[in-house]
This record gives structure tokens, sequence and C-alpha cells, in this order.
């Protein structure tokens, strides 16, 4: 369970952060004149966020399906109790993980991807995004901590369980360590299918108005406001 957190906690903040990188690169290259006469505002974030979620994805897949693979092929020569206890986890577990990854991933990226767009330089995306990377981390943190303290199971854990951002750690963490009832699990999944929808439908509204922004990073109050407007 350490090792598949870890592996959330990770390629999510790096894909993620990618996905903001990438888009103020091009606003401040001016490429995103050029690009936006070409392709929908939306098109391009929706397909930046996908090709990251692809890319994350895959190496999941690579690591963990080639190590299962592996310490499948060489078992007898690998059995040991530590060995056996990181490999021979049931399959489902992988399957949620790959599960709680994209929906994790897709709801960070889509909230990365419309604050990158608000951006008109490159240095400026390191604080633009701080406030999401922080509410990550402190998900990481709660999942952690919880791990330590050997009780996952806590009221706060709980939780976090149903709140999107947190959900993808925290439930998976519980599925793993502890007995959880398929209608929490199910309507924890459903919860953070329908706040990924709701959220990138509003970031490609943030980014079709916040691409062709420039000078300094505009408020959020306004960044909506505008986005309303053009409703």
């Amino acid at each position: 369970t350490y090792i598949m957190i870890f592996a959330l906690y990770m390629v999510i903040l790096l894909y993620g952060q990618m996905v903001a990188t990438n888009v103020a690169s091009e606003k401040s290259s001016r490429a995103m004149e050029v690009l936006v006469t070409s392709a929908k505002p939306t098109s391009m974030m929706f397909g930046k966020v996908l090709a990251s979620c692809i890319a994350g994805f895959t190496q999941l897949v690579l690591v963990f399906g080639s190590a299962l693979l592996f310490y499948n092929i060489n078992k007898a020569q690998l059995s040991n109790p530590i060995t056996s206890s990181i490999f021979d986890m049931p399959v489902e577990l992988f399957i949620y993980l790959l599960v709680f990854f994209v929906l994790g991933f897709l709801i960070y990226a889509f909230l990365y991807g419309a604050i990158g767009s608000t951006a008109s330089k490159l240095e400026d995306i390191n604080t633009s995004v701080l406030p999401i990377t922080f509410l990550f981390i402190i998900a990481f943190f709660v999942v952690m901590f919880s791990m330590i303290g050997g009780s996952v199971d806590t009221v706060l854990m709980k939780v976090c369980s149903y709140i999107p951002f947190t959900s993808p750690m925290a439930m998976f963490t519980r599925i793993c360590m502890s007995t959880v009832a398929w209608y929490e699990i199910f309507i924890s999944i459903a919860i953070l299918i329908g706040s990924t929808i709701g959220i990138g439908i509003l970031s490609a509204k943030i980014y079709r108005v916040g691409v062709l922004l420039y000078g300094m990073p505009p408020k959020f109050s306004t960044i909506m406001k505008t986005v309303f407007k053009k409703q």
C-alpha cells in the first residue's frame, strides 16, 4: 500500500504539473496565438490532459506490471516473507489503483490546465498552481499519517474517502488496509466521476478565456465573472 500510494502521489503530481507548464510555455512563447486559430481551446486542453493521463497510466502499468510479471517468473528464487508481502497482492487492488489513478489524475490535471492558462509567463506557473499542489499534498499527508498511526478507518479518513480531491488516495488506502463495503466504494467512485466531469467542464470554460489573457495573472473572481458573462 505504501508503494502504490507513493506511486499515485508522484505520477499525479508530476504529470499534472506538466500540463500546467506546457500551457504556460505555449502562452509565453506566443505559440498559443497560432494554435487557437487552428484548434478549439477546449480541444487543446482535453488533448493535453488525456495525453498526460495516458503517459502516466502507461508508466504505472509498465512499472507494476513488469514487476509482477518477473516476480511470478522467478517466484521460486524470490520466495521470502518480505518479497511475498509486496507482490502477492490481489489483482483487484491493481485494478483499483488504475481506476483511482485515472479519476484522480483527471480531476487535478483539469485544475492544473485551467490555472496554467491564466499564467502569462512560465515563471508565474509555480505560484499559480501552489494552492492545488498544497491541496494534493495535504491529502497525501492525511493518508500517510493514518497509515503510520495504524488506523485507516478514522472519521477523517472516512470523510476524505468521499471528497473528490482526497478520495483517490483515501478510499484506495482503506480498500487496501481495511474492509470497505462495496456500496461505499461505489459511492466514492460515483462522486469522483461526477466531480471530474463537472470540474472538466468548468476548467474548459476557464481555459477558453485564460489562454488569450496576457499581462498580470487575473484574479479568480475576475475569471469567473468573465466565464459566466460569456455564457
